[in-house]
């Protein structure tokens, strides 16, 4: 079986042309800057095509991995060349805009909406990868390729492309939003003093910081304009900093020590009830 990876150069395109490759299948890649590519190939044992065409021809199945900025323009390319018996997969961050662009532009095969949730860093498969199936003909695909990640390591959820975005705007929307939040505000306080006297709590905080300042601004800027209700979530989020700090101003202790142990137990029974969630199925 050979695998297409449109974006096969980028941070996530490598990490499944890796994972392919020790699956034990022919992986063949395309994308906009060709030296990349041919780098890659002196790296591992990938064929490089001429251009996203020759590796739709070739494969099949088809991994679209590209910023969601790019992703309408390259379903458009190679839609026309894809048949009946081929698999297109994407693997974007958000999943209702990529998903209906599929739908509106590959008339053949079998298209699916996937998240793998992880970065490029991943040292191995004991990841969360999430499904989105919207028909009969992609839900029976999900079924077998959800039984096929799980033997390979892969923890795998399965659930509506509108379910995934309303989750991943608290998951990596609201996550993002504090990140960069953090950032701003230690830039105010003198961040290279504060570093040299931290401990757990802030580095755990700068690693977050660290990794959303790292990441493409183009890609994080579609990522909170295109999830459902985020800012919701992050007015959500602004509200609650306003309670706890109003607290702190009137030096409620009494109040401060009730929200804290409210907090601590709400979390624990949420997590312990959820644990007997299934996560698996369609939504």
């Amino acid at each position: 079986m050979k695998i297409a990876i449109i974006g096969g150069a980028g941070n996530m395109g490598k990490w499944f042309c890796n994972f392919f490759l020790k699956q034990g299948y022919e992986v063949i890649v395309s994308g906009r800057t060709r030296q990349k590519l041919v780098d890659l190939s002196k790296e591992i044992p990938v064929e490089v095509a001429e251009n996203n065409i020759d590796t739709v021809k070739k494969a099949d199945i088809i991994m679209i991995s590209v910023l969601l900025q790019s992703f309408e323009d390259v379903v458009k390319e190679v839609a026309p060349y894809i048949k009946e018996n081929q698999i297109v997969w994407d693997v974007t961050s958000v999943k209702e805009i990529p998903v209906d662009i599929m739908h509106k532009y590959i008339k053949k095969g079998t298209i699916l909406g996937t998240h793998p949730v992880f970065g490029p860093g991943a040292k191995d498969t004991d990841q969360n990868f999430v499904l989105t199936p919207t028909n009969k003909k992609e839900e029976k695909y999900a079924r077998e390729l959800k039984t096929w990640l799980e033997e390979r390591g892969f923890k795998v959820s399965v659930m509506s492309p509108r379910k995934h975005d309303e989750l991943m705007a608290v998951i990596l929307g609201l996550s993002h939003f504090v990140g960069l939040a953090v950032g701003d505000t230690w830039l105010e306080l003198n961040f290279r003093e504060l570093e040299k006297i931290s401990g757990t709590s802030f580095k755990t905080l700068f690693n977050l910081v660290e990794n959303v300042v790292n990441t493409d601004p183009e890609f994080y800027s579609v990522l909170q304009m295109s999830l459902p209700n985020v800012d919701k979530v992050e007015s959500l989020f602004q509200n609650k900093i306003e309670k706890w700090l109003n607290i702190i101003k009137n030096k409620d202790k009494e109040r401060f020590v009730k929200e804290m142990i409210t907090l601590r137990k709400k979390l624990e029974e949420s997590r312990r009830y959820g644990r007997n969630d299934n996560s698996c199925q369609s939504s």
